[in-house]
């Protein structure tokens, strides 16, 4: 095997490439015999990534190297690897951090404050708590104290995400740029209103910005779902560091939305039985939403249900540290 600058070896007989592209992602392009158009290819990422297969040829005139080999199969990655001392394998500087990277990490720090230091600690008693208001309009929703402490997780393991989407192996990832995009942002503005109208009990435009805010993070994880759909390339990791915070933060919004709105009608004086209907409705709502995330493939997941369940067995079962709270 031989490294060249030109598509034609020294016998002046064209040869098949082995190509460069970015991300150090290297293709190991097979010419079928009796054909010249028909080629099949196995890419891999050196030296350590998934090995993924695919069919199609790629040329961007970037480094090239030859063999003399004729196979019609694809090499195995035992293949590849033995290989591997053969090829050139360029060293690649990471990828710069960008302006998602950075804003992600910026709205992280703000979303702490709003979320941890305005909603559960309320200021050191400037404003009301995001649960002494809960509990004065109390519904058959509204989950128990110690079962709102799921926002230590939630804020947990955003922030997990936002470590890892600054570090070079993550920060360029598809499902960072493209499928969280500007909508960590936009949650966050949105959660910001949300938590500043509920706190000064402005119910109306509290409520609106819960349901924006929600729709913000279905609008998330669809894009999110969209992104690796094609990617072959997904791991476990990956969804627990990507995925899975916003999953969590998403159900507790589903469960925030559907309690706010059985509020709105205790806070607006209607009648006792109004008040139970709409209680009623809100858990119907509830147990569809759950439902709904286990059986619509490829969007099921057992998070947001997961979620809900948490709400429920908190209504009905003491938990042995709520006499902590």
């Amino acid at each position: 095997m031989s490294a060249e600058n030109s598509p034609e070896s020294n016998n002046g007989e064209e040869t098949t490439p082995r190509r460069k592209t970015s991300f150090a992602d290297y293709h190991l392009v097979i010419d079928e015999p009796n054909s010249n158009n028909n080629r099949q290819e196995a890419s891999f990422m050196s030296p350590n990534s998934t090995f993924r297969e695919e069919v199609g040829l790629h040329n961007d005139g970037s480094n090239r190297f030859y063999f003399d080999e004729e196979t019609t199969t694809l090499p195995s990655r035992e293949e590849i690897n033995n290989l591997e001392p053969l090829l050139y394998v360029p060293q690649r500087e990471p990828s710069p951090l960008n302006r998602i990277n950075y804003l992600n990490a910026v709205t992280y720090a703000a979303h702490l404050f709003v979320s941890w230091g305005i909603g559960v600690w309320g200021i050191d008693g400037i404003v009301d708590t995001r649960w002494e208001i809960l509990k004065q309009y109390e519904t058959l929703v509204t989950p128990a104290l110690w079962a709102q402490y799921l926002w230590a997780p939630i804020l947990i393991l955003e922030g997990l995400f936002v470590i890892a989407q600054l570090l070079p192996r993550y920060r360029n990832l598809p499902i960072v740029q493209e499928g969280t995009g500007y909508f960590f942002f936009y949650c966050f503005l949105l959660q910001t209103a949300w938590t500043l109208f509920f706190s000064f009990q402005l119910f109306t435009f509290s409520f609106i910005s819960v349901v924006l805010a929600l729709i913000c993070l279905i609008s998330l994880l669809l894009t999110q779902i969209h992104t690796i759909s094609n990617d072959e390339r997904r791991s476990w990791l990956e969804y627990m560091l990507f995925r899975f915070p916003f999953f969590l933060h998403t159900g507790w919004m589903v469960l925030m939305t559907t309690d706010h709105f059985a509020l709105l009608f205790r806070a607006f004086g209607t009648s006792a039985h109004m008040q139970a209907a709409i209680d009623i409705l809100s858990l119907a709502l509830l147990l569809a939403a759950g439902v709904a995330c286990l059986i619509r493939p490829p969007y099921s997941d057992f998070v947001i249900p997961a979620v809900i369940v948490w709400c429920f067995v908190s209504n009905h079962v003491p938990f042995p540290f709520a006499l902590l709270c």
